[in-house]
């Protein structure tokens, strides 16, 4: 069971890290590339190749002296006798052509430079395609529109212009894209257990969201948290509407060892909110936690329903709690639900089984409202506080 659990936990998020580190190879790649190509001399065409033509040297006649020309030669007596001396040609001695001297020009020991340096540069133009591709990556990787944005100018920003050696590139790479995840991700660290102690008791919080998502399980889960940290929490079931949903409330209530307030299917519910917090009035509970029915954003009767609830019990918290496998679809539910009724946090679950990873990312960013609590398993106890770290280290890993 417990091998079971880890290989599911092994696939978290795994297409989007999968996406990540194909764009980290083919940008360094790509870089590589093109440094490769500005060291290597290009060989110039045939046509624009000229051969350097030598100047013939022309052989200089030897001269030897003879005993016969010495004897021919007139003595310089004898040439006195025969009158003046016509003037000599002055001697030019032949002039030998200059060699050309070798200057080595910039660009050839830049071309020099660059082979035995170890760094690259970072331009926008060679990676410009390997960029526009990620971003398409990104959104089928259910990554919002406006965090895929804010992540392609924050990459950017982190490499483009960067003068990185050689072999650090991989890495200086998978840095800027954990650092501009981790930006998009930012927010205040919350704890609801932290949050308790400091109000005044008994402290009420409502639960909203899409049927299937596991929020009547999330519920306990929080409550089991509550209670190993010293608190008495009560459930409230105050879904009326979906058949077995108060057995389900009432059935996780006896696990962990905790009340349950309930009424009859039908019936309204806020009036079981309201008996739930009376309850926790008069026994000292601590804390009393609000399910309510699986309702969609679109569904206006549902939605005016659960206003009546937040108006009836004045909830110190209102948390959403939906599926990290709904991609772009929770994106709207929080907003719709957000502008019906305020909400305070998400709780995402399922995220053990998120093979995309784009819902977590995107939350907070496109919407405004930060994630709480992250569901890892169905055990009470697969239930963590949201840190962007541990996002970033499942994704880079």
């Amino acid at each position: 069971m417990k091998a079971n659990k880890n290989a599911e936990r092994g696939k978290m998020f795994d297409i989007l890290k999968k996406k990540i580190s194909s764009f980290v190879d083919d940008i360094a790649t790509k870089i590589k590339g093109e440094e490769k190509e500005k060291k290597e001399p290009r060989e110039l065409p045939e046509a624009a190749k000229v051969e350097e033509k030598k100047a013939p040297v022309e052989p200089i006649e030897e001269t030897k002296t003879t005993p016969e020309k010495l004897k021919s030669k007139p003595q310089r007596s004898e040439q006195k006798a025969k009158g003046p001396r016509e003037p000599a040609i002055p001697f030019a001695p032949a002039r030998m052509p200059e060699t050309k001297k070798l200057e080595a020009k910039p660009q050839i020991l830049t071309q020099i430079k660059s082979l035995i340096s170890s760094d690259v540069t970072i331009k926008e133009e060679d990676v410009r395609s390997v960029i526009d591709d990620f971003e398409l990556q990104l959104l089928t990787a259910d990554v919002a529109v406006p965090v895929v944005e804010e992540l392609i100018l924050d990459l950017k920003r982190n490499i483009v212009g960067k003068r990185i050696e050689y072999k650090s590139l991989n890495a200086f790479i998978n840095q800027s894209i954990a650092s501009a995840l981790a930006d998009v991700m930012a927010q205040e660290r919350f704890d609801i257990v932290s949050f308790a102690k400091g109000m005044q008791k008994p402290v009420k919080i409502l639960f909203i969201g899409p049927n299937g998502a596991g929020k009547t399980t999330t519920i306990a889960k929080l409550a089991n948290l509550l209670k190993k940290n010293g608190f008495s929490p009560v459930l409230a079931a105050s879904d009326t509407f979906r058949a077995a949903a108060i057995e389900q409330t009432a059935e996780h209530a006896s696990r962990i060892g905790i009340p349950v307030i309930r009424h009859q299917y039908g019936s309204d519910p806020s009036a079981v909110a309201f008996d739930a917090i009376k309850y926790a009035e008069t026994h000292a509970a601590d804390v009393v936690l609000i399910d309510t029915a699986g309702r969609q954003e679109t569904n206006r009767n549902l939605i005016e329903q659960l206003k009546k609830i937040t108006r009836v019990v004045k909830p110190d918290l209102k948390i959403f709690v939906g599926e990290g496998i709904a991609g772009n679809a929770i994106v709207s539910q929080v907003r719709e639900f957000n502008e019906a009724i305020g909400l305070d946090g998400v709780i995402l679950t399922k995220i053990d089984v998120d093979t995309k990873g784009g819902t977590v990312i995107s939350i907070k960013k496109a919407t405004g409202v930060p994630i709480l609590y992250i569901g890892i398993g169905q055990g009470y106890d697969d239930f963590i506080p949201f840190d962007p770290s541990f996002v970033t280290s499942k994704l880079m890993s």
